[in-house]
C-alpha cells in the first residue's frame, strides 16, 4: 500500500522534503477519509438507535447504507471535478527539440516536459504545505477540541450501558481518535 501511495503522491518529486511531505499528505487524506467514515457511521448509528426503535441489525444496516450513499455522492462529486485529457497526436519529433510542444511526447523525465513536470510538482507540494501551515497554524492546535468532545461523547454513550447504541458509540470514539491521529500526523509533516 505504501508503494501505491508513494507512486500516486509524488511521481515526479525529487527533493526528500517534498517527497516526505507528499507521502504524509497522501496517507493523511486516505486515513482522514476512513476516520471520517467511521465517525459518520458512529454518529448516524447513535442517532438512529436512539430515535428509531429498530433492531440492532437494522440500525447498523441503515447507518452503513447512509454512509455508503454519502461516500458515493462524494466520489461522484470528486470525479466530476477531475478532467482527464488524452493526447492522440503523433510524436514524430519526440527525440528532437520539437517534441516538447506536443502533449505526451516527452522522453521519460529527460526532456523539457519532464523537467517542467518535476518543477511543477515541486511547486505544488510547496504550495500545499504553505496552505496547510496557514490552515492548521501549529502542530497541535485548538482544532483538536472537537474530536476530543466527540471522543468524550462516544465514551459516555459506551459506558451508559445502552446496547442499542453501543456500536455507534464505539465507532464514534474510534473515528474521533482517528481524526485526532490524522491531524497530529499531518501537523508533524507541515511543521517539521
Amino acid at each position: 500500500m505504501d508503494n501505491f501511495l508513494q507512486s500516486r503522491s509524488h511521481p515526479k518529486l525529487t527533493t526528500p522534503e517534498s517527497i516526505k511531505f507528499s507521502t504524509v499528505f497522501a496517507r493523511s487524506k486516505v486515513l482522514g477519509i476512513v476516520a471520517a467514515a467511521i465517525w459518520g457511521f458512529g454518529l448516524i448509528e447513535v442517532a438512529s438507535a436512539d430515535i428509531v426503535s429498530a433492531s440492532w441489525e437494522t440500525s447498523v444496516a441503515c447507518s452503513l447504507g447512509f454512509v455508503g450513499v454519502i461516500a458515493f455522492i462524494g466520489y461522484l462529486y470528486y470525479k466530476s471535478g477531475m478532467k482527464t485529457y488524452e493526447s492522440h497526436g503523433s510524436c514524430s519529433a519526440a527525440t528532437g527539440d520539437h517534441g516538447c510542444s506536443q502533449a505526451g511526447c516527452d522522453i521519460e523525465s529527460g526532456g523539457c516536459l519532464g523537467r517542467f513536470d518535476r518543477e511543477l510538482s515541486e511547486r505544488i507540494a510547496q504550495m500545499e504545505k504553505e496552505k496547510l501551515s496557514l490552515l492548521l497554524r501549529r502542530k497541535i492546535g485548538v482544532d483538536m477540541i472537537l474530536p476530543l468532545f466527540w471522543l468524550a461523547v462516544g465514551l459516555k454513550l459506551a459506558m451508559s450501558g445502552g446496547i442499542a447504541s453501543l456500536s455507534g458509540a464505539l465507532a464514534l470514539s474510534v473515528g474521533s481518535i482517528g481524526l485526532m491521529f490524522v491531524r497530529l500526523y499531518l501537523g508533524s509533516a507541515v511543521f517539521s
